[in-house]
C-alpha cells in the first residue's frame, strides 16, 4: 500500500467515524459505510422540516402555498437524499 492509499482510507475511515480496521472491516463485507457529514445533512435537513411543520402549524397558515410548498421541497429533498445514501 502507498502512503496516498494509507492517507486516503485514514481520511475515508474518519468521515465516517470509524477506526481504520472497522472501516475496512465494514468495506470488506460489503456494509454501508456512510460519512457522518451525510448523516449530519440528513438530520438537518430533517430538524429543517419539523421547524417549518411547526411554524406551518402554530402560524394557522394551512391555506399558505408558500409555507407549503417549502415544507414539500424540503421533504423531497429529505427522500432524495436517503435514497442515495442508501444506494450508496
Amino acid at each position: 500500500m502507498t502512503a496516498e492509499e494509507d492517507q486516503e482510507i485514514r481520511k475515508r475511515a474518519a468521515e465516517c467515524g470509524k477506526t481504520v480496521s472497522g472501516f475496512l472491516r465494514a468495506a470488506a463485507l460489503g456494509k454501508k459505510v456512510n460519512s457522518l457529514t451525510d448523516d449530519r445533512v440528513l438530520k438537518e435537513v430533517m430538524r429543517l422540516g419539523a421547524l417549518q411543520k411547526k411554524l406551518f402549524i402554530d402560524g394557522k397558515r394551512v391555506g399558505d402555498r408558500e409555507y407549503a410548498e417549502v415544507l414539500i421541497a424540503i421533504t423531497e429533498y429529505h427522500r432524495a437524499l436517503l435514497s442515495r445514501l442508501m444506494a450508496d
